[in-house]
């Protein structure tokens, strides 16, 4: 999935919602039909004419059993908020499954754990986050073909005006790591609360850059960089270092250590307006 958000708080949920076979009429599946709900505070997968969150096709989805046996499934359409995901292999529709997307940022697997690898390199793309880099786990509640995903990840947004051209953001956390391993226990998750456990990082770094492909040029209208981060109480603040497209710091901003600069699951964090005129 491609991930496009409007600038407000980030409720990730996905409602990936399917017609249910009857146990004495067809007892197994290998395709279900994909509806993605609608978040009042957006987390978006690919925006849509209407901006609203909108399967691609090829997405991917890896779907675990109840022995944590898994198998992949394809999403066959894209560009609406309804798809069908195929798979070689079979849901039986009275038995438990969870589901991870997405499939690429999956590097390891024991059992319900699931290891990811957060890059240290994302790309900008326009009113955007960068694809895999936002992960979310799901359900189908124990039966059914209705699959709820939630979001473990935040975003953190920053709006750029200025007259210059940037060629790279480097965000970096006082104390945190932000990129690297990370694993996520699907058996830790219940999607129906609105609160769940913080994916673990390991072996990672404090430091995440932002690549602007062919430099992002600043203009008085603002353009908003976005990092998809794993949850982080920000105790220590971060600095945002600015670059040109020589790699010659322009401009430095930090952020101070309170509980509202929190990167937390499903939501944006909206900067200030950073402006970087250059005389």
């Amino acid at each position: 999935m491609n991930h496009s958000v409007k600038i407000m708080g980030l409720c990730a949920l996905m409602a990936l919602v399917a017609t249910s076979c009857q146990k004495n009429e067809e007892k197994l599946t290998n395709t279900f039909t994909a509806e993605l709900n609608q978040p009042t505070c957006e987390d978006k997968t690919h925006i849509g004419t209407d901006d609203y969150l909108v399967w691609d096709a090829g997405d991917q989805i890896m779907v675990f059993d109840a022995t944590w046996a898994t198998q992949n499934f394809t999403a066959t359409n894209g560009g609406t908020t309804h798809t069908t995901f195929t798979g070689n292999g079979v849901i039986d529709p009275s038995a438990n499954y969870y589901a991870f997307y997405p499939v690429n940022m999956i590097t390891g697997l024991s059992g319900s754990i699931v290891t990811i690898t957060v890059p240290a390199t994302q790309t900008y793309v326009e009113g955007s986050f960068a694809t895999n880099t936002y992960p979310m786990a799901g359900t189908n509640g124990g039966s059914g073909t209705a699959f709820t995903f939630r979001g473990l990840f935040g975003v953190l947004a920053i709006p750029l005006t200025g007259n210059c051209t940037i060629g790279s953001v480097e965000l970096t956390d006082a104390a945190f790591n932000l990129c690297g391993q990370t694993t996520v226990d699907l058996n830790e998750y219940d999607l129906s609360k609105s609160s769940f456990v913080a994916p673990k990082s390991e072996n990672t770094s404090r430091t995440i850059t932002l690549t602007c492909e062919g430099g992002l040029a600043l203009t008085s209208t603002p353009k908003v960089i976005m990092f998809a981060l794993r949850p982080l109480a920000c105790t220590y603040g971060f600095t945002v270092t600015f670059k040109d497209l020589d790699g010659e710091i322009i401009a430095t901003q930090t952020a101070a250590a309170r509980y509202s600069n929190a990167i937390r699951p499903e939501y944006i964090l909206l900067m200030p307006t950073v402006d970087i005129t250059i005389p």
